[in-house]
């Protein structure tokens, strides 16, 4: 209710207010009479907003007037999630209106911290005519990558240009997490999409990185920033920030420092697991009645509807997209397309439909097997893909369903109707068959 409600003010602000913010021919020309900071914006709703935002404040003290230069202009699209995922949209770099901008993040709830810059004269001078030519409409566009290629590294790179690569140097140091690490810090209050990402994610993401690299996350851009200090025209040693302040809070919990594992993964992997035990707990001599086939049925479509439909994005993912992130990738032995098929061979399980039944026996064999070359991969010192939480969860799955499907098919064979009503063959009476061997036509 509360956005519905904030819905007429932003209307009515996007239209009396322009966006975009028009400065006096001579904004900047004096480079003494700039402030200039940093503001990160935290972490949204959607997706794209999970890992907050970053954006310059450029004031002219002389002439009075402010902007924002960002460099997360878009416009976002029908399945502008999907676009994410596949390609890498156009992302351009643009002079905004400081007080409209503040205004649509409080009403989004999203948080604003500002880092005042404590630059000479001629850092300043460099930073606004990189910013300048980077909101050029010649030069502004950028194809956008979450992780290498987006506003708070195009930001990062401009503060670096203006301290003469002081900054990059400072970073250059091991960071304390890996990308991956990162990803499932700040997607924590999405589980699904988290165990999803977790699970389409390549080895890309697992491999060691620099604090410069890190810097992509604006929380982490921000902290870097804090800590930073350089030589002064004085010889001294002088921090970058001078002062910090919180423009506005929210009620959003920061993520925490340090990744931990989801509920998700430990409520799936007991959810599987407890399935499994249940079905292996049947008497063999039991596994042909009505009661076992439905559930046994459902139990493989879950698999299917769940597990399987990530494992069919993950492998699109990895052919079709653009991003490196999701190319070659240990978990589709774990999850894959074929793990979609068990959605509709388990409800004809289900139904008593016995070619259902094969088909997925095969199909499960292959995931099985799947699963433990992937485990003999994860043993192998050319791994480099962090593997364990997707593979806690398959593993379950594919083995368990592979061990209940063996323990069906050694079970005592019935004669079933398509629909699962079981007929055992009833006792001949004594004679029949010499009777019926006696008997002859006629002449």
């Amino acid at each position: 209710m509360g956005r519905l409600a904030t819905l007429p003010l932003l209307l009515g602000l996007l239209w009396s207010t322009p966006l975009l913010a028009a400065t006096a021919e001579d904004f900047g020309t004096q480079p003494e009479a700039l402030r200039i900071q940093v503001v990160t914006f935290g972490p949204g709703t959607y997706v794209q907003e999970r890992f907050g935002h970053s954006a310059l404040w450029v004031e002219d003290t002389r002439l009075g007037e402010v902007a924002l230069y960002s460099y997360g202009v878009t416009s976002h699209g029908p399945a502008a999630e999907v676009r994410y995922l596949l390609e890498r949209p156009t992302y351009w770099a643009a002079r905004l209106s400081v007080e409209h901008s503040f205004f649509l993040y409080r009403a989004r709830g999203r948080s604003i911290f500002l880092q005042e810059l404590d630059l000479s004269v001629e850092q300043r001078r460099r930073l606004l005519a990189r910013l300048e030519r980077d909101v050029n409409p010649e030069t502004r566009e950028y194809a956008y990558d979450p992780l290498r290629g987006n506003c708070a590294t195009r930001l990062r790179d401009a503060l670096d240009d203006a301290l003469g690569g002081a900054l990059h140097a400072r970073l250059a140091g091991p960071a304390a997490l890996t990308h991956r690490e990162h990803l499932r810090r700040y997607t924590r209050d999405t589980p699904l999409f988290q165990w999803a990402l977790m699970l389409w994610l390549n080895d890309d993401v697992d491999a060691p990185m620099t604090r410069w690299e890190e810097a992509a996350f604006p929380l982490e851009l921000a902290r870097a920033l804090a800590e930073f200090s350089f030589m002064s025209e004085q010889g001294t040693s002088t921090p970058l920030v001078r002062r910090s302040h919180d423009e506005h809070l929210t009620t959003t919990i920061p993520p925490p420092l340090a990744p931990g594992p989801t509920a998700l993964t430990r409520g799936l992997l007991a959810l599987l697991v407890a399935g499994a035990m249940v079905l292996l707990a049947v008497p063999r001599a039991h596994t042909h009645r009505r009661a076992f086939q439905i559930t046994f049925g459902l139990y493989h479509a879950f698999i299917g509807a769940t597990l399987g439909t990530a494992g069919a994005i993950g492998f699109v993912l990895m052919l079709g997209s653009e991003h490196p992130y999701f190319g070659l990738n240990e978990n589709q032995w774990l999850a894959h397309p074929l793990s979609l098929a068990l959605l509709p061979l388990g409800l004809g399980i289900a139904w008593g439909n016995e070619r259902a039944e094969r088909r997925a026996r095969h199909c499960v064999g292959v995931l099985a097997l799947g699963s433990l070359l992937a485990v003999l991969l994860k043993l192998s010192p050319t791994s480099h893909q962090e593997t364990l939480e997707p593979m806690t969860v398959l593993l379950a799955a594919n083995v368990g369903l592979a061990l209940v499907h063996v323990k069906r098919w050694r079970a005592p064979q019935t004669l079933t109707h398509r629909r699962g009503a079981s007929l055992r063959p009833g006792p001949h009476p004594p004679g029949d068959s010499t009777r019926a061997a006696t008997l002859h036509s006629p002449r």
